[in-house]
């Protein structure tokens, strides 16, 4: 045989196929744990224009702790504030502002959402993953067939390689299939039950790489979730909106604000974007139920402009500048499962699909990806149990259930017409504020999520909530810091410990002894290259105490670089700006204190007392290798 009718087969811990958002974002973890990973895209290019924009507070969060948001946030726009727009009584058909309102309470992040095109998004993800030089995307390369072996997945051994995934570089100008089968280069073929697809090419330039897993981040078209069989559920509506970030030319005087307009003609929601776009979301006429609009092929920016005209008197508005326009028929689809024994994982658009009105999708789908990513780089790392792979879609499932549910409310509010909500819009918009900004998700117990935990030890510390980032001051250095800048996406458990009041001799025991246990956990469960765990201490006290009384497990020695001296923080705060202590803030007793143990994505998995360090070292002896 020649070398072309023997594909190379090559191995990998992790295959990626879609380098959006959601692949870029576990393309991320991969590379923090040394994964030897590919990622795949079909297209030749990042996305240009348009698609999705917004950036809610814990993605920007996440992005934050991964190194990238600072090139974000100083490129986007910010939302602040959201004017609502309802008809005048005195010309009904004319409209007036009925309300400002706050966008988001600034208690919930210290990051605001905020608006910026999604190719500028992956653009910068794409620069932080090739920064650190281990993973690069492999663009115009389509997957053509995939085969899992029941067998090989069934042995314990880590390194077994059960998937068989087809990969083929195509032209640029060639186009692949569809998950319905729809469209391939030149010809395709689909097996009734999904099982396999080929495309029926040549195969030069095709190989075969096995993997222990593999994740589809590949869209709502997604040919990964059409293989394994997995069928999203759910139904178009008779809704449908036109889309289009336009430089406006208008005197309309909220243009700059984001804005809800409900009008006698229809309803309007404007985003204001970077270089002076503003993304206009414009209800279009309605047909039968799940049918698309007719000619949606032909609905051009001016078309979609002469609805936003109406609905904006007695303004004006046109535009010279249109950058990208679509549109689509509001629907809300959700797959039963988001894994394929436990082995094929899917995220984002590939197994829930909604409309764009809560500017959720770009952010749900990183957020799939987050989730997923630190427990696949535990297991292929050998440092986890591969049970906790199942809390994937029980955490993420239920997730974008509550999204959709959300999303139906929301469409419903848009297109009904000018309501009471409307009107006062600001009570409305308090009712999802938390959800949309992606703080208050909250995970429920599992075997990452202990149940036995004491909550009213840290009353504003919520179990599977991901951990609010308050100010500290570095004991060494008297530096204040937010404490998430001090936990970066490492990959690592976070073990942080409420000292409370170091300067009684009963409580320094307590912590002391604490120390004790906590280096004989950290010696038990440790890799060669890389840190399972971490530890800081925060105490109740002032910056008089001296740090090397404590324990060495709370400022590790290296013998190149002497004490770590950036993991013990002080609570007096006061002394460098006029805010709460972050015991205040967390709820903790200054008096007895607490630990708290955070997953390697923040979210919070365990709050015990000092002394009871059996129950953490159960915990984790349920998790760990």
């Amino acid at each position: 045989m020649t070398a072309n009718e023997n594909p190379v087969t090559s191995f990998v811990d992790l295959l990626i196929v879609g380098a959006g958002p959601a692949g870029l974002v576990l393309a991320l973890w991969a590379s923090k744990f040394g994964m030897k990973t590919r990622i795949i895209d079909e297209k030749d290019s990042r996305v240009a224009t348009g698609r999705a924009d917004g950036l809610h507070s814990r993605t920007l969060e996440i992005l934050h702790n991964f190194g990238a948001a600072q090139d974000i946030i100083s490129r986007a726009y910010h939302i602040n504030e959201i004017c609502s727009w309802n008809p005048d009584p005195g010309n009904e058909y004319h409209i007036r502002r009925t309300q400002r309102t706050v966008a988001q309470p600034c208690h919930l992040s210290r990051f605001t959402q905020s608006g910026l095109n999604q190719g500028a998004t992956e653009e910068i993800l794409e620069n932080k993953i090739r920064s650190e030089g281990r993973i690069s995307v492999e663009r115009n390369t389509i997957p053509t067939a995939l085969r899992f072996d029941d067998k090989e997945a069934s042995h314990h051994d880590k390194d077994v390689y059960p998937i068989f995934v087809t990969l083929r570089r195509i032209d640029p100008d060639e186009t692949s299939v569809t998950c319905d089968g729809e469209v391939v280069g030149n010809e395709h073929s689909t097996t009734k039950n999904g099982a396999n697809i080929s495309t029926g090419a040549t195969k030069d330039n095709q190989e075969i790489v096995r993997a222990k897993y593999l994740v589809g981040c590949d869209g709502a078209h997604s040919w990964i979730r059409h293989q394994v069989g997995i069928h999203m559920e759910g139904e178009k509506t008779d809704t449908h909106f036109g889309v289009m970030d336009v430089v406006p030319l208008t005197d309309f005087p909220d243009i700059r604000i984001s804005c809800v307009i409900h009008s006698k003609h229809g309803s309007v929601m404007t985003v204001p974007r970077e270089n002076r776009l503003v993304r206009l979301y414009v209800q279009l006429g309605e047909t039968l139920r799940g049918n698309d609009l007719a000619g949606s092929k032909d609905v051009t920016p001016e078309r979609i402009l002469g609805y936003a005209k109406k609905m904006f008197q007695p303004y004006h508005i046109d535009f010279k500048i249109c950058d990208w326009h679509s549109v689509y028929t509001v629907g809300q689809r959700l797959a039963p499962t988001f894994d394929f024994k436990n082995r094929i994982f899917l995220a984002g658009d590939s197994v829930h699909t909604h409309s764009p009105t809560l500017g959720q999708g770009m952010n749900v789908s990183m957020q799939d990806a987050y989730n997923l990513g630190w427990k696949l780089g535990m297991v292929i790392t050998g440092v986890a149990q591969p049970s906790i792979l199942r809390t994937y879609t029980q955490e993420r499932w239920n997730v974008a259930k509550a999204l959709i549910e959300l999303d139906k409310r929301m469409t419903k509010f848009y297109s009904m017409g000018p309501s009471k909500e409307s009107q006062d819009y600001q009570p409305f918009r308090d009712q999802f504020s938390q959800f949309i900004s992606g703080v208050a998700i909250t995970y429920t117990p599992s075997e990452l999520i202990d149940i036995a935990s004491q909550q009213d030890l840290a009353d504003n510390i919520k179990l599977g909530q991901r951990l609010p980032s308050y100010k500290v001051v570095c004991n060494a250095e008297g530096n204040l810091v937010h404490l998430s800048d001090m936990l970066p996406n490492n990959g690592t458990w976070r073990i942080l410990v409420f000292a409370g009041d170091l300067e009684s001799p009963s409580q320094f025991e307590k912590v002391q002894q604490l120390g004790v246990n906590l280096e004989s956990l950290l010696g038990r469960y440790k890799t060669a290259d890389r840190a399972v765990f971490e530890v800081f201490l925060i105490h109740a006290g002032t910056r008089e105490f001296n740090i090397l009384r404590l324990h060495p497990v709370y400022h590790p020695w290296n013998d190149a670089l002497g004490w770590d001296y950036w993991k013990v923080f002080s609570n007096d705060v006061e002394d460098f700006e006029p805010c709460q202590s972050p015991y205040d803030e967390y709820g903790v007793s200054k008096k007895h204190g607490c630990v708290v143990t955070l997953r390697p994505d923040q979210h919070v998995s365990y709050i015990g007392p000092m002394d009871s360090f059996g129950d953490l070292e159960r915990f984790f002896c349920r998790i760990l290798v």
